[in-house]
This record gives C-alpha cells, structure tokens and sequence, in this order.
C-alpha cells in the first residue's frame, strides 16, 4: 500500500525553519534603538558589529535560496547597522597647530589580572604623557609604583572594588577633583587641568558602572548624563577618557554627546572589551570638545584585562 506525499516537503520544511532563524535574529539590531526605553533594550544596542555579520549572511542565504522577505529584510537591517557604524566616527576636519602634541593613554586593568609586568612594559611602550588607569587597588599601585620614575605627577584613589583610579603625567596635573555627587555617582572620577604649550585643557577620566541590571544602567546613565552637564560648565577644552561601559550606539552614550560639544574620536567603533570573544564591542572612549583634536586613536595589545588600552593622540585645532 503506497503512501500518501508529505504536504511539505522536508527540504521546505528546513528552508523555511532556516528563515525563520535569520529573521529572529535581525530583530536586536531594531530593538537597540528602543535603548531609551528600557535598560534591557538598550544592551542590544551595542552589538552592531555581529548584527552586521549575521546580515550579510541572511542576505548571502537570501539571495542564494532565492527567499524575498529574508532578503528584504537582512538588506534593509544590513544598512541600517553600516549606518550606526559608520556614524560615531565624525571626526573634525581641521589642521592641528605644529607646536602641540600630547599622548594620554587609557587602560582599565582588571582588578583581578596579575600580569602588571605586561601592563608595565606596555605602558612604558607608549611613550605617554599622561596615563589614565581604571580597577586599581592595592596590589595594583604597589606594581605600578615604576611608573613613578617616568612620570612623577600622580593622582590614586585605590578601592578594593572595581572602581579605584590613578593617573600619572609627565606634565604638572593641576587642580585636581575628585568627583562623585558633582556627577550623581557612587564612583570616583577625576578631574585635572593641564597646562602644555602654552594652551589650557582640562580631562576627565571617568569608569561608569556597568549595565547588569536596572539598578546600575539607571546609575551609569545618570552619571554619563552629569557629565553632559559638567563639561558645559566648563570653559577649557576638555577631554573626557575611560571605560564608559556604554558603546557609541547606546542611548546612554547618545545623552552624553547630545549638545555638549562632545565628539568622539573617529574609528569609535574599534572593540576594545572582549576582543577575542563573539561578544566583543566598543566601550572605551575618548571625546573632547572644540579646540582639542584627537589626531590618532589606537588600541593597545592584550595585557591580560578583558580591556585594550585607548592610545590617544591629542592636537590643537587651529
């Protein structure tokens, strides 16, 4: 007795569930612009690199299988993440004066990381002027304490949690803050004028609490919102660096920007947590407002923190 043909044939059954999987997983990228809305929503706002690779391969498929709604769908979701990307990166056009050039470099540690003689080595590597480290505490400052001979102008606030700072210069660090109710934060940030070349900046350097739940998204968001406030109270130029554990397309990182006169260093879409993981994204930054120019922005190599340096080049517009 022959069977009855099934209705669906199992190829169309699998194209079909295949569909299905990519146009699921289109969908974070659209739920990223509802950051503002809901803590939850804005963590799908930082992984824009990996929505970008996964259209390109629903659109491969599409094209390939020759399925429309999939095609239309990871196109439209395609431009839309090459946009984001291709967004923060508003670097200012202007010519940097000749006789003005400093080097700061940023660098979450990791608490927990115990190789100091690789962040030493690198550090010293750089050639910075000014260093701006994160997750320092007291093991940390006692393998950092070479760098003392280099750049004797210093600054610590070492906790035993995630959140102690340091800063060391080769230039005079001068008027120096601490800041934590002036930005609605629990944790430090540091506020310094420098004086070099003849030419006044001011830089903050800042280490937000990470978005793991409502309570601390609500904390870094208000935090990176005072300090939209701050820099517009400030006269010099200043220059904002840290880990702010928000990416270029956050809500959070859009409230910062918004209005300041705060712009991001071009190429602000470089992973710099995570990098040798799916999840790696961008959210080590450096802004600064008129009259500063970021001239190059590179990311450092792997010192044993899930975090790569920022190496920033500053100038002064003309």
């Amino acid at each position: 007795m022959s069977q009855s043909p099934a209705f669906i044939s199992r190829s169309v059954r699998l194209e079909c569930m295949i569909d299905v999987i990519f146009l699921l997983s289109l969908v974070g990228s659209w739920l990223g612009l509802l950051g503002r809305w809901h803590w939850v929503l804005d963590l799908f706002s930082h992984f824009r690199w990996q929505y970008l690779l996964v259209c390109i391969l629903a659109v491969s498929w599409a094209f390939w299988r020759k399925r429309t709604l999939v095609k239309l769908a990871g196109l439209t979701t395609l431009m839309l993440n090459a946009w984001l990307i291709g967004q923060p990166s508003t670097g200012r056009a202007s010519t940097p004066v000749a006789d003005f050039k400093l080097r700061v470099v940023s660098l979450n540690v990791l608490t927990s990381n115990d190789d100091h003689d690789a962040v030493i080595d690198f550090l010293n590597s750089t050639n910075a002027d000014v260093i701006f480290l994160m997750e320092v505490d007291d093991v940390w400052i006692s393998a950092l304490r070479p760098l003392l001979n280099t750049h004797p102008h210093h600054w610590q606030n070492v906790r035993q949690d995630n959140f102690g700072l340091a800063m060391y210069s080769r230039v005079p660090l001068q008027e120096i803050t601490r800041l934590t109710d002036e930005l609605k934060s629990s944790v430090p940030s540091v506020q310094v004028l420098i004086k070099h070349a003849g030419r006044d900046f001011r830089l903050l350097g800042t280490h937000p609490l990470p978005p793991i739940s409502n309570l601390y998204a609500a904390s870094r968001d208000q935090q990176l919102s005072a300090i939209h406030d701050w820099v517009s109270t400030i006269q010099e130029p200043m220059l904002v660096i840290g880990d702010l554990n928000a990416s270029p397309w956050s809500h959070a990182m859009s409230s910062l920007t918004r209005s300041s006169g705060l712009r991001l260093a071009a190429n602000a879409w470089q992973p710099t947590w995570r990098l040798n993981s799916p999840f790696a994204i961008p959210i080590d930054h450096a802004l600064t407002t008129k009259s500063l120019l970021i001239t190059e922005r590179q990311i450092g190599p792997d010192v044993g923190s899930d975090h790569r340096a920022l190496i920033i080049d500053l100038g002064w517009a003309q």
